[in-house]
């Protein structure tokens, strides 16, 4: 495994030096992931698989809000695909504009997909559902269970917009954990931490019983 080389944190964490010091270690956490050995990507991803297994399997009928894998991120379909078989549900997102939360929208491994936002796949002919679990792919993160993403701001966006916050599971390598993400005042931390090394709980939501979907109300942006 290559070794991650991060630059030094800010020495004044104001707007302008945290948003630089974030981007350098996004890049060089996305070199990190993707010279990452096929072997050693497979082993970890297997671990991380069958652990997002067992949170699923005592929320056998939770729908799941997803993401499809870019950039060498952790392939979490074949689990997803299992919960589905065994009697529960999916949602992928779908990204209308730059500034704007994503939609859930119904999955199967039917779903006709077509390239979105950034040429992500998205699901096509299908409706747009409420999640009781999103889960959030993490470029870094850090203990308190603050995520670094891609830079865009969805995931965080989206959350804030839902009327209901569904249980948030970041999924990531262990090696990407960081001393601190220095967050900034919008974003939100995860309920849980999944990598190779474990489940992390990270706060009172995380022990919570969430797989009740008379729990679970839309997000404020379907409601309409």
């Amino acid at each position: 495994m290559t070794r991650i080389i991060l630059p030094n944190p800010p020495e004044k964490p104001d707007d302008i030096a945290v948003s630089g010091w974030r981007k350098a270690v996004r890049k060089q956490l996305l070199a990190w992931r993707s010279q990452m050995d096929p072997k050693c990507y497979a082993q970890r991803s297997a671990v991380i698989c069958a652990k997002l297994a067992d949170i699923l399997s005592v929320r056998p009928n939770a729908t799941i809000g997803f993401y499809w894998p870019i950039q060498n991120e952790i392939d979490l379909r074949p689990v997803i695909s299992d919960h589905i078989e065994h009697g529960g549900k999916a949602a992928l997102p779908i990204v209308s504009g730059k500034d704007q939360p994503m939609v859930f929208h119904d999955w199967t491994q039917q779903t006709e997909m077509v390239p979105g936002f950034a040429r992500i796949p998205e699901p096509v002919g299908t409706k747009a559902v409420p999640i009781h679990v999103m889960i959030a792919p993490l470029v870094g993160f850090d203990g308190r269970g603050y995520r670094l993403g891609y830079g865009g701001g969805f995931f965080d966006r989206t959350l804030a917009a839902m009327a209901v916050r569904p249980l948030v599971i970041g999924v990531g390598f262990e090696a990407t954990r960081i001393a601190d993400i220095f967050p900034h005042e919008y974003d939100i931390p995860v309920d849980i931490i999944l990598t190779e090394a474990g489940i992390r709980p990270v706060s009172e939501k995380a022990t919570g019983d969430f797989n009740r979907a008379e729990g679970a109300s839309p997000p404020c942006f379907l409601s309409s």
